[in-house]
């Protein structure tokens, strides 16, 4: 079947499923009663040739784009694994972590054993929104990948799954390995995640790295196995592995050598690739260690420095089993337990974005936003009085990603989600009203209020292709998040956006001011997350005309726009004519730092620019609390080297690059060359660009 006739085939399809009455999409399966749920659940379908992808209350534009995303990424995963999907799928999206939890598919299943895969039971895969698109595409492909590689190794109905099951004994760290690789082969994360381990000499072979870390022990040995042995390897290694029922065979076959001697080798090799890769980076930053935490049945997460100079006050959040515990340490003499909240159990996966912490200003007020059965809450802790003041749910967010807080003490920055989409608001804690500053489909992320010379506005993190990026329901998000300036002051809906950073490797996240002509971000690259740092400047571009009429507004229209939209109104004047100054915005952007090991997180606060960064060495995360490295911004003499994970990828997009323009000449002199034999006073049929291939379109 060609690609227009699937894509129509797809579009029929959906259409006949949204065009079914409301009762009829609502999904009548009971998913079990055994957890508590806050909520109830009232579930819709997309159905597309190859997923059902359910969705609740709010997600239907979250729907959407998994339905149009699973069925883009289906083709590629087929090839690569070499099996086909037998049957549709089932994707249930949740719109956040927290309906993730109070999910009963899959009760009793210990999860914790997966590694961090995607959760599959049966045909269903769970997948969740974060606020990060790219998270949720990379969900959606290790659901994929799960379900083709069960199929592929056990078989697809029941019987046939447990005989299977029984006679290939494969461990559990090479299958979900396997499954985690395929969604997504490496990653900048799992690199330093990797060195991380490596370096701290815990570990003495493989098998104490895959028993303590089974999913990046798995994942890792399936990146080797391709970087040394090709490309092709894995999944022929996997296919001997099932043949010959026999992991030695499968890699005699493959490395000439038995299996514990490859997973030797892996250890060797790895070990000196990042004893090399750390030579001259800086193991540490250049400020202030303010705590030292070691990482054991409790994790400490969101750790928050007040921003008062000369203070050792910082908020950190406790984790173990479940349980969440906000901690206010004042200066090494005190210990206070604001907010504990959350279930035990035995599924370690932390919460992507709660609780959120943030210090005002002055440093005498931490804001927090947590869950509650199923709710979100907030609260400010005032340091001066010792007390909980404006106790307040959100009723109005969905999720919530990041908070600041703004000029003053009622005023806070907040990253949010809302009906399936992230955006950036300005709330009014006193009257708990918000104002909204971003509306599109692309994730806003991280936000923060800056003051520049003659600019002033939110500067956060997206994955908009670009300023001018179009918003409508088919547009995807770029798989790179850069940073952006947006005009809040601006109340109508054209708001100047300024993209300040275009990076061609890694992500830019965590925009904040540094100084009053400097911003800072934390950038991954060159392979290891880094602090960098952007020079602004700006200049006048002169003034946008609105002109309104009804309840339609033109941008520097036309006489001809103005004309049409009058008569389509039956009016003979205009009703108002608005103005606002736009303005050419740029960034000269350079790396503050070079580490050996990525930054975990980092905040700003306080009227003077208080920076923390936290790093993790072995089973220790450690604070620093640092001042504006003004002699790095002023020398510029700092340089990034990429690790040898990006020098590989780097070079194989060079290539790749490089085979597809040697390609594109090829054809153009081979147009150049054909002679037509036949001539038509017709001209050349046009594509029809309202149709898309497989998989783009819903």
């Amino acid at each position: 079947m060609n690609h227009s006739s699937r894509s129509a085939s797809l579009l029929t399809l959906l259409c006949v499923f949204l065009s079914l009455a409301g009762g009829a999409q609502v999904n009548s399966v009971e998913f079990g009663k055994n957890r508590v749920q806050y909520k109830k659940f009232k579930w819709k379908y997309y159905q597309t040739e190859n997923f059902n992808t359910y969705f609740s209350q709010n997600g239907l534009e979250l729907g959407k784009y998994v339905a149009q995303i699973a069925e883009k990424e289906l083709p590629q995963i087929e090839e690569f694994v070499e099996y086909g999907l037998q049957r549709r799928a089932n994707v249930v999206l949740y719109n956040n972590f927290e309906d993730l939890q109070q999910s009963n598919i899959g009760l009793g299943i210990d999860w914790q054993a997966t590694g961090g895969v995607t959760r599959l039971v049966n045909n269903k895969m769970l997948v969740y929104y974060d606020a990060n698109k790219n998270n949720l595409r990379r969900q959606v492909r290790q659901g994929i990948a799960q379900i083709l590689v069960q199929n592929l190794l056990f078989g697809d109905d029941l019987g046939e799954f447990a005989a299977n099951q029984t006679l290939l004994d494969l461990p559990r760290w090479l299958t979900d390995g396997y499954v985690s690789y395929v969604a997504e082969p490496w990653s900048t994360e799992l690199d330093d995640q990797l060195k991380s381990a490596l370096m701290s000499g815990n570990y003495n072979n493989f098998y104490q790295l895959a028993f303590e870390k089974p999913g990046l022990a798995g994942h890792a040995f399936w990146y080797y196995i391709a970087n040394k042995y090709g490309a092709n390897k894995p999944t022929y290694l996997l296919y001997l592995a099932r043949i010959y029922r026999n992991l030695n065979s499968a890699t005699q076959k493959i490395a000439k050598k038995k299996f514990k001697d490859v997973l030797r080798d892996f250890m060797t090799e790895e070990q000196a690739l990042y004893f090399k890769d750390i030579r001259g980076r800086r193991i540490v930053p250049k400020g202030q260690l303010s705590v030292t935490n070691e990482i054991g049945k409790k994790d400490y997460i969101r750790f928050n420095a007040n921003p008062l100079p000369r203070s050792f006050t910082y908020a950190v959040t406790e984790y173990k089993q479940g349980k969440y515990s906000v901690v206010l340490h004042e200066n090494f003499t005190s210990r206070k337990t604001l907010l504990e909240f959350g279930t035990r159990n035995r599924e370690d996966e932390i919460n992507p974005n709660l609780p959120i912490l943030a210090w005002d200003n002055k440093g005498t007020r931490l804001a927090v936003v947590y869950t509650e059965k199923g709710k979100l809450k907030f609260f400010v802790y005032d340091l001066v009085r010792r007390i909980k003041i404006d106790r307040q749910e959100w009723k109005q967010f969905d999720q919530v990603q990041d908070i600041k807080y703004m000029l003053n003490q009622n005023t806070l920055i907040v990253s949010a989600v809302r009906s399936g989409q992230s955006d950036i608001y300005v709330y009014n804690i006193e009257k708990q009203t918000y104002e909204q500053v971003t509306n599109d489909v692309f994730d806003d992320l991280d936000a923060s209020f800056v003051t520049f010379p003659n600019k002033t506005g939110i500067i956060y993190a997206s994955n908009r292709p670009s300023a001018g990026a179009v918003s409508a329901d088919t547009s995807m998000p770029s798989q790179r998040f850069n940073v952006f300036l947006v005009d809040n002051w601006n109340k109508s809906e054209f708001k100047q956006i300024s993209q300040l950073t275009n990076l061609k490797f890694g992500n830019a996240r965590f925009p904040s001011p540094y100084n009053v002509t400097h911003f800072t971000f934390v950038s991954d690259e060159n392979g290891i997350n880094n602090r960098y740092a952007g020079f602004f400047t700006t200049q006048k571009a002169g003034l946008d005309t609105l002109v309104f009429i009804g309840d339609e507004v033109l941008r520097n229209p036309a006489q001809k726009e103005v004309d049409s939209l009058l008569r389509e109104w039956k009016k003979t004047d205009i009703d108002s004519v608005g103005y606002f100054a736009t303005s050419n915005d740029s960034a000269y952007v350079f790396p503050l730092t070079n580490y050996q090991s990525g930054l975990l997180e980092t905040r700003t606060a306080g009227d003077n620019t208080l920076v923390s960064e936290v790093t993790r060495q072995g089973d220790y995360k450690y604070l620093y609390r640092l001042k504006v490295d003004e002699n790095t911004l002023r020398r510029r003499n700092v340089t990034a080297q990429p690790t040898e994970y990006v020098r590989k990828l780097r070079e194989r997009e060079r290539l790749a690059s490089t085979g597809l323009n040697a390609q594109q000449a090829r054809l153009d002199t081979a147009k150049k060359s054909q002679t037509d034999f036949f001539q038509s006073e017709f001209e050349p049929e046009k594509r029809d660009s309202s149709r898309a291939a497989v998989g783009q379109v819903f």
